[in-house]
């Protein structure tokens, strides 16, 4: 099945958003996000559930890890950074995606595995501080502007989308 112009244009606005958001997370303090974060998440899970919608279940889920992972590094759960638990809040919203969208009969994608693989692995990764193969350097470079690949993967895919 061929990719669309709508749904390249989708994807593309969803990485942009999520790398986006990540970004202003690293540099600005953000006290009442997780509520809001959390409510709309819930808001657009409802509306998928009820409407069947698979956008607002994309949209719902990321703003519900998004949200629960900034909840759960606030309160420093574990005693693990913030920036880990909103990977791994992430990761577990695209995944979320695939399993509800499955549950409710709304798709059969395939894509959310991929972010959501890769955002549970480097959240994980994070708490492997015993292995010190990358200089301190580049791991703070990395952990700093690694969002910005989200940025630049979804302006590439609403290039490639608004082209066609």
């Amino acid at each position: 099945m061929a990719r669309t112009r709508t749904s390249n244009v989708a994807a593309g606005v969803i990485l942009v958003v999520v790398g986006g958001v990540l970004l202003v997370t690293r540099f600005a303090l953000m006290a009442t996000a997780p509520a809001w974060l959390l409510g709309l998440g819930v808001g657009l899970a409802l509306i998928a559930i009820v409407s069947s919608s698979y956008r607002a279940l994309v949209g719902g889920m990321i703003l519900l890890g998004l949200g629960a992972g900034m909840v759960l590094g606030d309160r420093g759960v574990a005693g693990m950074a913030s920036g880990a638990w909103i990977l791994l809040g992430l990761g577990a919203g695209f995944l979320g995606i695939w399993v509800l969208a499955l549950i409710l009969k709304l798709n059969r994608h395939w894509w959310p595995l991929l972010p959501g693989v890769i955002l549970l692995a480097l959240g994980g990764a994070r708490f492997v501080r015993h292995i010190a193969v990358i200089p301190p350097e580049v791991m703070v470079v990395v952990r700093t502007w690694w969002p910005a690949a989200l940025v630049a993967a979804g302006v590439w895919v609403l290039v490639r989308g608004l082209s066609k």
